[in-house]
C-alpha cells in the first residue's frame, strides 16, 4: 500500500484524534440535542479526552430556541456548561469542519476542536421526505424541488451527452448497497445482495434516478476531535493525519438551479490543491468515502479525479471495481446510500469510517493496508465540493 506522504505542508502537524458515530436508524428516539450529546461524548472517549480539553467547537445548533442565524454553534455553550476559544461556524460538519478547525488550531486560536452533528426525532409519521431535503428557499420549496431534483437537472445533460450503458451505471449503486448490506451498523444491514437489475428495477423519483439512485435520509450523530499531531500521538487510539484538503463554492445550494456546464467539473480545484499539499497523486488513495448522494455523482467525483475522461465514468469503474476487492474501494461502510445520510452531521461519518479505515479497525469492511483515504462532501447540484485527504501516521 502507498505511503502517507509529504510532511511539508502545515495541515500533516494536525490530526483526528477521536471519532464516533451513534447507532443509525431510519428514526430514533429522543431528540437531535441528546444524539449529538451522545456522539460528542463518544469522540472525547475515543480521544481519551473530556470537555475540559476542548477550547473549540464546531457544531450546528439543532433547536428549538437558540439563534434564529444558523448554524449557531455558540448556543451549545449554554448547555456544555462552558465557553470556548474559538467556534466555527462556516460549514460545522465533514471536511471543511475538519479543515476550519485545522486552521484554527494552526493560527493558534484553538489547540483541540470538537465537530459534531445529528438528528434525531425529526422523521415523523407520514413524512415523505426529510426537511433538509427540501429548504423553503425561493423557487424551491415552492414548486417542490428536493435535492434530488437539483442534482437531476446536473445528470440529465450527462446522460444525454455520454449515453452511459444503464446496467454498467447501475453497478454503483448496487455495490456500495452490497457494502452496507454487509455492514451491522448500517441502516440497510442484511437489505442485500443488490443486482444492477434491482436498481433499475426502482420507482423512479425524479429522472434519470430511481429510488436505489439515491442516498437515505435517516438519523443518527457523528463526531470528531480535532488537535495537533503531537497532542494526538498521546492519545489512546492512532491518530488520522490531515494530509491535505481543499474546498469550493460556486453558488448557495438550492436557490438557482445549476447548470451542467458550469459544475461538472466543480472539485478539481480541490483536489488538486489537496493532493498537492499531500504530495501524493488520486492513485495513491487506499480506500475512498466519498459523498455518495446519488449515482451520478460518485462517476463524477472519479472522472473530475482524473481516473478517466469525462463521460467515461461508468466503464471505468465497471472494469476497475469499487467494491473491497476492487481496485478503488469506496465507500466501505454503505456510504449515504446503505450506512446512512443524517443531514447535519452525514458529511462527518465520512470521516469517521475513513479514520476507522486508517486504524484498521473498521471491521468487516476493513481495506488490508490501508494508510491514504479521500473523503469528499456535496457535489454538482449542491454547487459546491470539498475533500480532505487523512493518512496513517508514519
Amino acid at each position: 500500500m502507498s505511503g502517507s506522504g509529504s510532511r511539508r505542508h502545515p495541515l500533516s502537524g494536525i490530526a483526528v484524534a477521536g471519532v464516533a458515530a451513534t447507532r443509525q436508524a431510519k428514526s430514533l428516539q429522543g431528540n437531535s440535542v441528546q444524539i449529538c450529546l451522545e456522539a460528542a461524548h463518544a469522540a472525547l472517549e475515543d480521544a481519551g479526552m473530556s470537555l475540559d480539553d476542548v477550547d473549540g467547537i464546531s457544531a450546528r445548533w439543532p433547536g428549538p430556541g437558540g439563534t434564529v442565524f444558523h448554524p449557531g454553534s455558540v448556543d451549545w455553550t449554554a448547555l456544555l456548561g462552558k465557553g470556548f476559544d474559538w467556534v466555527g461556524d462556516t460549514y460545522p460538519q465533514g471536511a471543511p469542519g475538519l479543515l476550519d478547525a485545522a486552521g484554527a488550531i494552526l493560527a493558534g486560536q484553538a489547540t483541540t476542536v470538537l465537530v459534531f452533528g445529528g438528528r434525531a426525532g425529526e422523521s415523523g409519521a407520514g413524512a415523505s421526505v426529510a426537511g433538509y431535503t427540501r429548504p423553503d428557499n425561493e423557487f424551491t420549496s415552492c414548486w417542490g424541488s428536493l435535492t434530488a431534483a437539483q442534482f437531476a437537472l446536473v445528470a440529465q445533460v450527462y446522460l444525454r451527452r455520454y449515453a452511459p450503458d444503464p446496467e454498467r451505471m447501475a453497478l454503483v449503486p448496487a455495490t456500495i448497497r452490497n457494502a452496507g448490506s454487509a455492514n451491522p451498523a448500517a441502516v440497510m444491514y442484511g437489505r442485500g445482495p443488490y443486482r444492477p437489475a434491482d436498481v433499475l428495477a426502482s420507482p423512479p423519483v425524479a429522472e434519470p434516478f430511481r429510488l436505489l439512485d439515491l442516498c437515505l435520509a435517516t438519523e443518527g450523530a457523528a463526531a470528531m476531535v480535532v488537535t495537533s499531531l503531537a497532542r494526538a500521538r498521546d492519545c489512546p487510539s492512532a491518530p488520522a493525519v490531515v494530509l491535505g484538503g481543499g474546498s469550493e463554492w460556486y453558488r448557495q445550494q438550492y436557490v438557482d438551479p445549476p447548470r451542467y456546464d458550469d459544475v461538472a467539473r466543480i472539485g478539481a480545484g480541490a483536489y488538486r490543491r489537496s493532493f498537492g499539499m499531500a504530495g501524493l497523486r488520486p492513485d495513491d488513495v487506499d480506500v475512498f468515502e466519498l459523498y455518495d448522494i446519488n449515482t451520478f455523482e460518485v462517476i463524477r467525483q472519479f472522472e473530475t479525479l482524473g481516473f478517466c475522461g469525462e463521460g467515461e465514468g461508468v466503464d471505468y469503474l465497471a472494469e476497475a471495481g469499487i467494491g473491497l476487492d476492487g481496485r478503488h474501494p469506496t465507500n466501505t461502510d454503505g456510504g449515504l446510500m446503505a450506512y446512512s445520510h443524517v443531514g447535519w452531521g452525514g458529511p462527518t461519518l465520512k470521516i469517521v469510517e475513513a479514520v476507522r479505515q486508517i486504524r484498521g479497525t473498521a471491521g468487516p469492511s476493513q481495506v488490508p493496508g490501508a494508510e491514504v483515504a479521500l473523503v469528499t462532501g456535496a457535489g454538482s447540484g449542491a454547487q459546491y465540493h470539498n475533500a480532505v485527504l487523512l493518512g496513517a501516521d508514519r
